[in-house]
């Protein structure tokens, strides 16, 4: 990989979000990089893609060329594909977190309901940890929320955890939270939505500027609210199509021409007065780059 930043020379900087989107001016911040993954469906097997394994492990292998590495990775949920066995989605657990941990850099997650729903978190909390924690890097302040174990809402047990945990952080810090599906109605019929988000984001409402990083919905979109942005990440899985005109939530067949079409990452560097510069990895420019050189 090449470029000053150790990116894909063709990787879109700030993508689809609006200029400044990540502006969240403060003091006190130790520059630092993560990744934002999401969406690995690990177990998966169907036409959306026939090696969901290969493309996560094209996605840590883009990661492993970045200059500088990144600190850190965050993966926002359906680390797995849903499976009606016990055994069988312990052993998708494994299979994530041993390629995960062979990255040799840290990681977080946030369930999806994939990885969740079924049994409310309980197998996912022995394999991966928590649903709900928080945690500080340099000078940013992350909550990672579980909005799926039990159905798309937070709920009061996790609403009341998160009002205590409020209190004990700087509201002028940079504030970033990591959920599967987005917080707000994105599409509810496609279950895009969470029903509890705005007394979610109304805990929030003191705070001088919030990040909302989310997945589910396997494409670029975001969302600008006064205080609050919110940006999905891409899926190293498959795409899905835009909510237009659809009636019915399908996976697209993978394409025989461009298999890693859709499929990518985001590369996030936080500067030192607390700005989020944001860069898109489409593993398809990694392979073009690949041929060519």
């Amino acid at each position: 990989m090449r470029g000053a930043a150790g990116l894909s020379a063709v990787a879109a900087v700030l993508g689809d979000l609006p200029r400044g989107v990540f502006a969240q001016k403060s003091s006190g911040i130790t520059p630092f990089r993560f990744v934002h993954l999401s969406d690995t469906h690990i177990g998966y097997e169907g036409d959306a893609n026939r090696d969901v394994a290969g493309t996560l492990d094209r996605s840590l292998m883009a990661i492993a060329a970045l200059n500088p590495a990144p600190e850190f990775i965050v993966v926002t949920g359906d680390l797995t594909q849903a499976a009606e066995t016990t055994t069988v989605r312990k052993a998708r657990f494994v299979a994530f977190r041993s390629k995960m941990e062979g990255t040799g850099i840290p990681f977080y997650c946030v369930p999806g309901e994939h990885d969740a729903l079924m049994d409310r978190g309980e197998l996912y909390q022995k394999a991966i940890g928590p649903l709900h924690y928080r945690f500080e890097r340099g000078g940013v302040q992350f909550f990672a929320l579980d909005n799926v174990s039990r159905g798309f809402f937070v709920g009061d047990e996790q609403r009341q955890w998160l009002a205590q945990e409020i209190h004990k952080v700087d509201p002028n810090a940079p504030t970033i939270i990591l959920a599967h599906a987005p917080l707000y109605d994105l599409f509810v019929p496609w279950n895009w939505y969470t029903y509890d988000a705005q007394q979610v984001l109304a805990l929030f409402q003191h705070f001088r500027s919030v990040t909302v990083l989310f997945g589910h919905i396997h494409q670029l979109m975001s969302r600008r609210q006064p205080h609050v942005i919110q940006a999905a990440g891409l899926s190293t899985a498959w795409p899905l199509p835009e909510p237009v005109g659809l009636e019915k939530l399908e996976k697209w067949p993978q394409s025989a021409s461009d298999p890693l079409m859709g499929l990518g990452l985001r590369v996030i560097d936080v500067g030192a007065s607390g700005d989020m510069a944001v860069n898109t990895v489409l593993l398809s420019d990694e392979r073009r780059e690949e041929a060519s050189s």
